[in-house]
């Protein structure tokens, strides 16, 4: 199953749609010998999960589905204070469940590596609109 939303440190954030990525970065070593067009490659396991999303942070109303099915119901001030004091927890490992609900193997957690905010043209003053592009990091030493 998949969701409209991920959870980051017992929060729910909405992804904009189309956004969301899982990449799985591998581990591994490479030599060149001198002279040669030889090259060893040794494999250092399955590595870990880069996830990169953005997510859209509104005060939603009461009738939308992101508030009455999926639960988010801080409003834009709170969720921007709780995802900009989880950027601000340095070298702590996230509770983060994922857009399949799911966390990082051996349920790890995250760092957060990348947040950069963005108010797109579409937000006014009447109803704001904060994105930000964010990325997590699984957290050292629960390779996949």
């Amino acid at each position: 199953m998949m969701y409209r939303y991920i959870t980051l440190d017992n929060n729910k954030y909405a992804i904009s749609q189309g956004t969301y990525i899982r990449r799985w970065t591998r581990s591994f070593s490479t030599q060149l010998a001198a002279n040669l067009i030889r090259l060893n490659f040794v494999d250092r396991g399955a590595g870990y999960f880069v996830y990169n999303m953005q997510l859209m942070l509104f005060t939603w109303t009461a009738d939308s589905e992101i508030y009455s099915i999926d639960g988010i119901t801080k409003t834009l001030d709170q969720q921007k204070a709780d995802l900009e004091a989880s950027y601000m927890k340095i070298a702590t490992p996230l509770q983060f469940l994922d857009a399949f609900g799911e966390p990082p193997a051996l349920n790890g957690g995250v760092y957060f590596t990348a947040l950069t905010q963005n108010i797109p043209s579409y937000s006014t003053v009447q109803k704001p609109y904060v994105l930000y592009d964010v990325e997590f990091t699984q957290a050292a030493g629960t390779t996949i």
